[in-house]
């Protein structure tokens, strides 16, 4: 089922609509052709649910419409010769309030769940990619990579002396200065690129499908870019940043983030304001 929802999750809402409308429309002509001997009512449930869930509120209240109104019409054509209004009247008003209900709960509860799972990905300050929803993008990328064989870079950036930031002009400026360092970040990648916060003043860079020159030259100018917008502020901060680009894939994702790592360590415990590159050939670093 994790499988059918992950494609569905890709599909246009319009699409889906669509489709639950035909579905609906199969359910009612199978129930018409097999002459109410199985009772088909319940699986109309199935394409307001859809319609709900990845199309909107109007798409499933619209379809909980349509759908009473269809499964009354092949009732009457099912039971020609029994034809009571009053029944038709309460059997149409039970059907369409109860499937309305559950297009709006439905609504509701996805916008709920929306919400809910932007906040638990997202860093509330910076508006990135939390060390959650990060490793939810690495961990895809990898799998794209050990399927087609793509080569993808990683980077990881530290700020250097960001405590004396906080201890010398205040955490308000601190929190203004990670705010301008995601911006910046954002503003230098591409669409595709991930960029997150893993806490505190330590940010990652996925780039998928990134050779190692491009990355290279892309993190020059990234330096270069947070180099200009710092001293802006007159903010005294500099950038350790470990760039790897993995020819090979890593084990897993802790593995790749580890010698992204290792590297920018590298360089803080140097002379920091640097970048450290290297290529991961499956072994070793070069």
């Amino acid at each position: 089922m994790k499988t059918i929802f992950s494609i569905l999750d890709k599909r246009s809402p319009s699409l889906i609509v669509w489709s639950s409308v035909l579905l609906m429309l199969l359910i009612v002509i199978i129930d018409i052709a097999t002459g109410n001997i199985i009772f088909f009512q319940p699986f109309l449930v199935l394409p307001i649910l859809l319609a709900s869930w990845y199309g909107s509120k109007r798409a499933g209240l619209l379809l909980a419409i349509f759908s009473t109104l269809t499964w009354i019409i092949s009732r009457e054509i099912v039971n020609t010769d029994s034809f009571n209004l009053q029944l038709v009247i309460y059997s149409g008003i039970s059907n369409l309030v109860a499937y309305s209900l559950l297009a709006i709960l439905i609504t509701n509860f996805r916008n709920v769940h929306r919400v809910e799972k932007l906040a638990a990905d997202t860093d509330a300050l910076t508006s990135l990619h939390n060390s959650r929803g990060f490793y939810v993008e690495l961990a895809n990328e990898l799998l794209r990579s050990i399927r087609y064989g793509h080569k993808f870079s990683l980077a990881y950036i530290d700020i250097d002396n960001f405590k004396h930031i906080n201890d010398s002009l205040g955490h308000s400026t601190g929190d203004k200065l990670l705010v301008e360092v995601a911006q910046c970040l954002k503003s230098s990648l591409r669409e595709t690129d991930t960029v997150a916060r893993l806490g505190g003043d330590e940010f990652v860079c996925l780039l998928p499908e990134t050779e190692p020159e491009m990355s290279k030259k892309t993190f020059l100018k990234v330096s270069d870019m947070l180099s200009k917008v710092m001293q802006s502020h007159n903010w005294s901060v500099s950038f350790s940043i470990g760039l790897v680009t993995f020819e090979t894939p890593p084990d897993d994702t802790k593995e790749a983030v580890a010698i992204a790592d290792e590297l920018m360590y590298c360089v803080k415990n140097n002379k920091k304001d640097n970048i450290a590159f290297r290529i991961w050939n499956g072994k070793t670093i070069k």
